[in-house]
């Protein structure tokens, strides 16, 4: 990848979006699908300050850039929590579909999009208002999302279809769609590169796709049963959770390569990049742990123990401005 052009389009990016972003103490929310709650850590002290219970088989989640709002999926119930992320309190209960699961809110924070994965649409509610706005088609069982910043896109990933489609947010319908590799799953974006990271959960790998050609471009290799993805150190870095390895592979983005493969806990899941780039957590859904690695050093930083069963399917931390590569 060009550093320059990447490292110009952060700075871009970061005077647009300017809403007020977490400084300090951000917290990471861990979905313990066991037990129906969600863990709070404080990622400084790097321990568990809080569980708060949810619905019923918590899964996806989804936080907004400024730590304000967290937003969990319950398929087990059939509806989404809404929490206040300040307060470390769940304030409302909504209904949502016949199972909701992948989650991701819109830069601003004010609209989450919720895959509902029997009835293969994707709804839309107001965090405002608290309502479910209404509903996309799209192919069969969704499940991962990701909300361009712009708000000119929404990506989904139809595991059966193994295809991912591009979603039109204002006009709420699919613009296009493409095949990808065996059953994707977990997606993740880097607008300011114009790609999109998608783990192949059955042919063991992930498609890296140009979101302005919106084609596949190159196909990596990972570990067995790849689950999600997630973007750290400001785009030089994929970090892919693998389940049957109880590992993650990191791919370097200059060259779209494989550099490291590196133990974690048992049947890691949920994956997520601390708003500093640097720290990768990795929810373990068999240990009820959260890895935390350390991605300069390609290294484990700390293990975590939180509740039973964590999955954590989503961006369970806060998001910083995008920044120039040193």
């Amino acid at each position: 990848m060009k550093s320059v052009h990447r490292g110009a389009g952060r700075v871009i990016l970061s005077l647009v979006f300017a809403s007020p972003l977490v400084t300090a103490a951000p917290k990471a929310w861990i979905t313990n699908q066991k037990d129906n709650t969600v863990s709070v850590i404080d990622t400084d002290r790097a321990s568990v300050i809080a569980t708060l219970p949810v619905g019923d088989k918590p899964a996806g989640v989804a936080v907004s850039r400024d730590g304000a709002r967290v937003v969990v999926s319950n398929p087990g119930s059939r509806d989404i929590t809404l929490i206040d992320g300040h307060n470390d309190r769940v304030v409302a209960t909504l209904p949502t579909g016949e199972s909701p699961l992948g989650i991701a809110l819109d830069a601003d924070g004010h609209t989450a999009y919720v895959a509902d994965w029997y009835d293969q649409r994707v709804g839309v509610v107001d965090l405002d208002r608290r309502t479910l706005d209404g509903w996309i088609a799209v192919g069969r069982s969704p499940a991962g999302l990701a909300v361009d910043p712009a708000g000119t896109a929404v990506y989904v990933a139809n595991r059966d279809d193994d295809t991912v489609s591009r979603i039109d947010p204002v006009s709420r319908t699919v613009q296009q769609t493409i095949t990808v590799g065996r059953h994707p799953f977990g997606l993740t974006l880097d607008a300011c590169a114009n790609r999109l990271y998608v783990a192949n959960v059955e042919s063991n790998d992930v498609s890296i796709i140009d979101t302005r050609a919106f084609r596949v471009i190159k196909t990596v290799s990972v570990g067995d049963r790849p689950y999600a993805t997630a973007v750290a150190r400001q785009g030089r870095q994929v970090w892919v959770t693998n389940q049957y390895d109880n590992t993650v592979s990191v791919i370097d983005t200059t060259h779209d390569t494989v550099v490291a493969t590196l133990p974690v806990g048992e049947y890691p899941e949920g994956i997520a990049v601390h708003p500093d780039g640097r720290r990768v957590y990795v929810a373990n859904w068999f240990s009820n742990t959260v890895s935390v690695m350390d991605a300069e050093n390609l290294r484990t930083e700390a293990t975590l123990p939180t509740g039973n069963g964590s999955r954590a399917f989503g961006v369970f931390l806060p998001g910083v401005p995008d920044q120039t590569p040193p």
